[in-house]
């Protein structure tokens, strides 16, 4: 089941209880919305959330954006009906299904059964897309199962606050997501966020980055994205509408890395014409490795062109 290629520079959470909130997110320039029905809709609203998810889907105008929501965890109560109450009322018009805290791969093949019957029963033509949230200590040990979990899966997403939390790690950041800290001797979210990318990228998805918290910050959040991008990962999520444009720029190919990449792509074709078995740009060598890279960023770069 082969995923189309997405944008995802930068996403926003919006609680789907908060009609205002979801309204303004359409006329944002982000290129992923997601609709929240997870940790910032009380208990009680949960069942009319899902609602709000549903008319979202069928009356709001997405435009060229990811169409995406947030089930809650697979431990709780609330899972099962988020993905039947709005996959069967609206799953034609969804992109992605984001999934929080998962802890192992079991998970993600349960969702990928349920959402393979519902496909079946309502006759939807286009499988719906999976994002795992790495969140935890546990989600982090088995993070190389979950990347290879399923061929719905696109993306992982790395929850530096539950994943802090997880690990009892003092925090100094207000938001609990890793800003302002200067305590430790060195990038104390090095390690995970390398070995997220790592899994990801070996399985042919995206990576994306955790929020930056104090959003009034924009050269922490800049530096924060540098951090990120140089790790491999693909964009960010924000906090807040005024983070949106500082993130999109920070993860849009350089023209100089979409004019070598369209030149690699160009001479890759040539020679596979021509029967060569080795190509050479600029003196170097370009080996399969590069050629993939060309590819996602020639493709991104197709895509920023395209909501232009």
């Amino acid at each position: 089941m082969e995923q189309p290629i997405r944008l995802r520079r930068s996403i926003l959470s919006v609680p789907a209880n908060r009609e205002k909130m979801v309204h303004k997110a359409f006329t944002l320039p982000v290129d992923l919305v997601m609709l929240d029905l997870e940790d910032s809709v009380p208990v009680q609203e949960k069942e009319e959330a899902r609602k709000r998810v549903v008319e979202a889907l069928k009356e709001q105008d997405w435009k060229d954006k990811v169409r995406a929501y947030r089930i809650n965890s697979m431990d709780t109560p609330f899972a099962y009906r988020d993905i039947i109450d709005v996959v069967e009322a609206a799953g034609d018009r969804l992109d992605v299904i984001i999934v929080p805290k998962v802890n192992d791969a079991g998970e993600i093949k349960a969702i990928d059964y349920l959402l393979t019957q519902i496909e079946m029963r309502m006759g939807f033509t286009k499988p719906i897309g999976l994002e795992a949230s790495i969140e935890t200590a546990m989600g982090m040990m088995h993070v190389e199962e979950i990347a290879f979990s399923s061929p719905r899966l696109e993306a992982l997403v790395f929850g530096v606050a539950d994943y802090g939390a997880s690990l009892t790690m003092k925090s100094k950041g207000v938001s609990g997501h890793g800003d302002k800290e200067d305590f430790y001797p060195g990038h104390r979210w090095h390690f995970p966020l390398s070995r997220m990318a790592m899994a990801a990228k070996a399985a042919g998805l995206a990576a994306i980055d955790a929020p930056y918290g104090d959003y009034k910050d924009e050269e922490g959040l800049k530096r924060s994205c540098l951090l990120s991008a140089a790790l491999g990962y693909d964009g960010k999520w924000v906090i807040h509408p005024n983070q949106l444009q500082v993130v999109n720029e920070m993860f849009t190919p350089s023209l100089e890395d979409v004019e070598r990449s369209q030149r690699i792509l160009e001479a890759y074709g040539k020679a596979q014409a021509e029967g060569c078995g080795s190509l050479a740009i600029d003196g170097k060598m370009v080996d399969a490795a590069s050629i993939r890279v060309a590819r996602v960023v020639c493709s991104q770069w197709e895509a920023i062109q395209g909501k232009a």
